[in-house]
């Protein structure tokens, strides 16, 4: 028995050595071909990026992708607008543990004007794609400075109708760092013709050292999306509440159910459009009266303004009707963000917005109703040589200023984050 399980093990090794030296030289048959290739552009290349191919799906049926990925990168030096090598490099990837790399590529790919006429292959591929791996999972993590955690308003006093009075811990920020985790998973089914069902949740955990700024969050949404090389769509369902530790006399902790929806266009090759909207209830557990509908619709863009510079802007009105009628308003928004790259590894942007909010009704104890102004002007910045698990962390900083007529609601905040996310 000892002897027979000793002569087995010495056949599997062997096979083993066998399998490795097929790789190997298989490895070498790919380089060499490619090399020839380049140098004679002649008719031959064309035989030569049938050998690739033939040599990648070889590879690729041996279980070994990372020796397809470099015959298929060859393959479409050779041929770069070839579907076949496309589609196999993308296998090759997805095979090789990245499929979302896979599927970037071949969203990059149906965006391509120039390669319109192979849109459905590229929108098959990516339903298969989601049909064998239909679960994403990622995770986040940020710590987050900011020179008012408590958001204090920075007046002093607060004049109404009846005298001045002063403001509990008016004009006294405080500073603090806090730590926001969060998880998600996306559960994707394929419909067809470029349709999904998209099933969500996440879950986020915000800390400070003060316990009362402490608090769990979490959202569950089902969407049905659409895409097609000029479009992308989706529309759905959600719920989301926020539990905060100091529980009842936090007077924040609320449930949130409503709908939403988005629909994008390329202009063109450098250009889109987006227009999203949302429409949702607010349940203020501990504060009815501050409960009730809310709705944002939002127009944005996106140009491409050469190959490392892009700019985003947009606007977004807004209609808030909780029960206390002097809490209810109309909102109007403008953004902007421009991103650029400083070096080969450092990327950077410039971002600035304006916000304002006109309330129906007078405030209490003043003749006249709330009006907010909210400025805020900020930037970005990220290093790709600063590598965690693979993704990059990114630092952005922002100062934010709200002016009211009602001075309990006038602030000034210094506010950063430094995040990490990864896709798993």
């Amino acid at each position: 028995m000892n002897s027979f399980t000793s002569r087995r093990l010495d056949r599997m090794g062997r096979l083993d050595r066998m399998y490795r030296r097929l790789c190997a030289l298989l490895a070498v048959m790919v380089f060499s071909l490619s090399q020839s290739a380049l140098a004679d552009p002649s008719g031959s290349a064309q035989a030569v990026h049938a050998q690739l191919m033939n040599a990648g799906r070889a590879a690729l049926a041996a279980g070994d992708p990372d020796t397809s990925l470099t015959a298929f990168s060859r393959a479409l030096r050779l041929a770069p607008r070839d579907p076949r090598a496309q589609l196999a490099m993308a296998q090759a990837w997805a095979q090789s543990g990245q499929p979302r790399r896979a599927e970037a590529f071949l969203h990059h790919l149906l965006r391509d004007a120039t390669q319109q006429e192979n849109a459905a292959l590229y929108l098959a591929a990516l339903d298969e794609l989601a049909r064998r791996y239909p679960f994403q999972f990622s995770a986040s993590l940020a710590f987050l400075p900011s020179s008012n955690i408590k958001n204090t308003s920075s007046e002093t006093y607060f004049d109404t109708l009846w005298g001045r009075f002063a403001i509990e811990d008016g004009g006294a920020q405080t500073s603090g760092v806090g730590v926001d985790a969060g998880a998600q998973v996306l559960y994707r089914r394929p419909l067809g013709a470029g349709q999904s069902l998209e099933i969500g949740a996440n879950l986020g955990r915000v800390w400070y050292r003060a316990q009362e700024l402490r608090y769990w969050r979490g959202r569950l949404f089902a969407d049905v999306t659409s895409q097609t090389r000029q479009t992308s769509a989706r529309a759905g369902v959600h719920v989301a509440g926020v539990r905060f530790d100091a529980g009842a006399q936090s007077g924040a902790n609320r449930l949130t159910r409503g709908l939403h929806a988005g629909w994008s266009t390329r202009l063109s090759q450098s250009a889109s459009l987006t227009l999203s909207g949302r429409f949702e209830t607010r349940a203020y557990l501990d504060k009815p009266a501050l409960s009730g509908p809310f709705g944002a619709l939002s127009l944005g863009g996106h140009m491409a303004l050469g190959p490392s510079q892009a700019l985003a802007f947009g606007t977004t009105i807004e209609r808030s009707t909780p029960a206390l009628a002097y809490h209810r308003y109309w909102g109007a928004g403008l953004r902007a963000d421009y991103r650029f790259d400083l070096s080969d590894t450092l990327r950077a942007g410039i971002d600035a917005s304006a916000t304002l909010r006109r309330y129906d009704t007078d405030f209490p104890s003043l003749d006249y109703a709330r009006r907010d102004m909210v400025y805020r002007v900020g930037g970005m910045l990220s290093d790709s040589r600063l590598s965690l698990m693979g993704a990059t962390p990114t630092l952005s900083c922002g100062y934010k200023v709200q002016t009211s007529n009602v001075a309990l609601y006038a602030s000034r905040t210094t506010e950063c984050r430094l995040g990490w996310a990864y896709r798993f």
